[in-house]
């Protein structure tokens, strides 16, 4: 793999910017927000052209920068969730991942199924 080199000052002086256009931090794209407000990031190549720098270069300061936001510890912390669904989906496949969410479901219509029959009997 060939060594890639951002200077500093490039990289001090694009870093908030590319972090801001990548969206890295999505702080526009709430569920909530109708479809037509949502700003998707902008690709490292879109990006690129309206700073007049290389992909490269942007792909190289985003990465970096997103890296920063974190400490090692919440980087650990992924590699280790990560580890532990690789290994799960690799035991007992899809339903290791999604097993949670069908529980869930179905012991909020027991309680739902609960709260009827009971609305029933007093009634």
């Amino acid at each position: 793999m060939p060594f890639f080199f951002v200077d500093p000052e490039v990289y001090r002086k694009y870093r908030d910017r590319v972090v801001e256009m990548a969206q890295s931090i999505q702080v526009n794209y709430p569920e909530h927000m109708p479809a037509e407000k949502r700003r998707p990031g902008f690709s490292d190549e879109e990006i690129a052209e309206k700073l007049g720098l290389d992909a490269r270069t942007v792909s190289e300061i985003r990465c970096v920068a997103e890296r920063e936001m974190y400490d090692v510890d919440e980087w650990e912390k992924a590699v280790e969730f990560k580890d532990r669904q690789c290994r799960g989906y690799a035991d007992r496949g899809l339903s290791f991942t999604t097993k949670k969410y069908f529980d869930a479901k179905k012991a909020e219509s027991k309680t739902v199924r609960k709260i009827v029959k009971s609305d029933r009997a007093e009634n």
